[in-house]
């Protein structure tokens, strides 16, 4: 049975009974430290017969109380449901973050959204999670609250690895800095890149490394200018190993434009219009500028078999 996807809380029919099992947060990465609360939220629910909800948020609310901090994504909406629904949670509700939403007191998202609407049984989130007009809920509040409106409280203690909480945030900030190996451990998978491949200058053809062109999906965290091992997905299915490109591309253009160019090492033929993901599984080395074209090409050569080498010795984390 697939998880259902609720795009709104008004799509939410005002529930009849206590029946959901609720984890709540903005869930990006769905990272080791997410997978804590909503593996419980799971257990939870099928131990008492009830449904697993997952809550977030979109668009992320950091994004809409401070847009010019607003944090890069981990993962695109449409990830983010993937992945929920591979960990077996019943469904997804979407509320949508605005500063309407924002302006509701603790006490009365508790009241509204948790009993009112959704009629948590039971509600789980992380020791950090807050709520309500400026962020004035705490996790202790919520024990509260779930006393005066019937539901069961749930505060799950954050996963830590090497001393530190594993949180979005820390993630974010070590894709940043090209550490895509740690990154993958805190998140249980590597980072992803996705979006569309588009027209580019064609001169990857002329150094014999045609390459694909990905305009990435708006807002994605993308990581130190560079290039990366990476494994590819093209229209869902696996194309291989590749290497991917990010940067300038300091040796012909001037404009400083971002480009991200994947080079698939098992798959050619025309990729234009489809969709391409690509994971990043090691970093091996930063952007740099070379004198002319053969240089640029015999490098390009190089990167390819450290990328072929790296599958072969079965690297991947």
């Amino acid at each position: 049975m697939s998880m259902r996807v609720y795009n709104s809380l008004n799509e939410v029919e005002e529930a009849s009974g206590r029946n959901r099992i609720v984890a709540i947060g903005v869930f990006d990465g769905v990272h080791r430290g997410h997978r804590r609360i909503l593996d419980k939220t799971v257990e939870k629910a099928r131990q008492g017969g009830a449904l697993s909800a997952a809550v977030t948020f979109y668009p992320h609310p950091e994004g809409v109380l401070h847009p010019r901090s607003a944090p890069r994504m981990l993962t695109s909406l449409e990830r983010k449901a993937s992945l929920l629904e591979a960990l077996g949670l019943d469904e997804l509700v979407v509320v949508k973050f605005d500063l309407e939403f924002a302006r509701l007191s603790p006490e009365a998202f508790c009241r509204l959204v948790l009993s009112d609407r959704l009629g948590a049984r039971v509600v789980l989130v992380g020791d950090n999670f807050r709520f309500g007009y400026r962020g004035a809920g705490t996790a202790a509040d919520l024990r509260d609250f779930g006393d005066a409106h019937d539901f069961e409280f749930v505060s799950v203690a954050l996963a830590v690895e090497d001393g530190e909480p594993v949180s979005s945030t820390r993630i974010r900030r070590l894709i940043r800095a090209g550490h895509v190996v740690q990154a993958a451990r805190l998140l249980g998978r590597p980072h992803r890149l996705q979006g569309t491949v588009v027209q580019g200058a064609g001169r990857g053809r002329t150094l014999d490394a045609p390459t694909a062109n990905l305009e990435v999906t708006a807002g994605m965290a993308l990581p130190a200018m560079g290039v990366y091992v990476t494994r590819s997905f093209v229209d869902g299915s696996v194309a291989g190993p590749s290497v991917t490109s990010l940067g300038t591309n300091p040796t012909f253009e001037s404009d400083r434009k971002i480009r991200v160019e994947t080079l698939l090492l098992e798959q050619g033929g025309d990729l234009y219009g489809r969709s391409l993901e690509v994971d990043l599984l090691e970093r091996i080395r930063g952007q740099r500028a070379f004198p002319d074209a053969a240089s640029l090409a015999t490098r390009i050569r190089r990167d390819s078999e450290f990328a072929r080498g790296y599958f072969e010795t079965c690297r991947e984390p």
